[in-house]
């Protein structure tokens, strides 16, 4: 049985997913994932998804984070890619599967916090400019 991944809150209010190295996500993961983000915050929230040690992602993992589920606690979705393989995988699954909040890929975690802080709730509850969604 392979490990598994990791989700959490950072201070900064973005959710963070990080897989094993070399991993394959499936669908069971991917609801996993979401009913942990919905135990640690029932918020709507941007994500920042360490997507460079990610071998692989079933294809019923991918439509699922476009489901009704997903979209519900996802306000946007950075994804840090740095090899040509990962970067590979992200564009098919940005081609074919891209979910309907904001998402894009990065190369580097400061880029992507920074990208991700305008989807970020304000304190008086409003999003960021960045958090408008269509």
């Amino acid at each position: 049985m392979q490990p598994i991944p990791r989700i959490w809150l950072g201070e900064d209010g973005i959710m963070r997913i990080e897989c094993p190295q070399d991993y394959h996500l499936t669908l069971e993961d991917m609801q996993a994932l979401n009913r942990q983000h919905r135990e640690i915050s029932v918020e709507c929230r941007p994500v920042l998804a360490y997507g460079e040690s990610v071998a692989a992602a079933d294809h019923d993992a991918q439509l699922y984070a476009s489901s009704d589920e997903v979209i519900e606690v996802i306000s946007a979705m950075a994804i840090i890619v740095r090899s040509f393989f990962t970067r590979a995988i992200a564009d098919i699954f940005m081609k074919f599967h891209k979910p309907p909040y904001p998402t894009r890929l990065f190369s580097n975690e400061a880029d992507a916090l920074v990208w991700l802080q305008a989807y970020c709730e304000q304190p008086n509850g409003a999003s960021g400019e960045g958090g408008k969604r269509g």
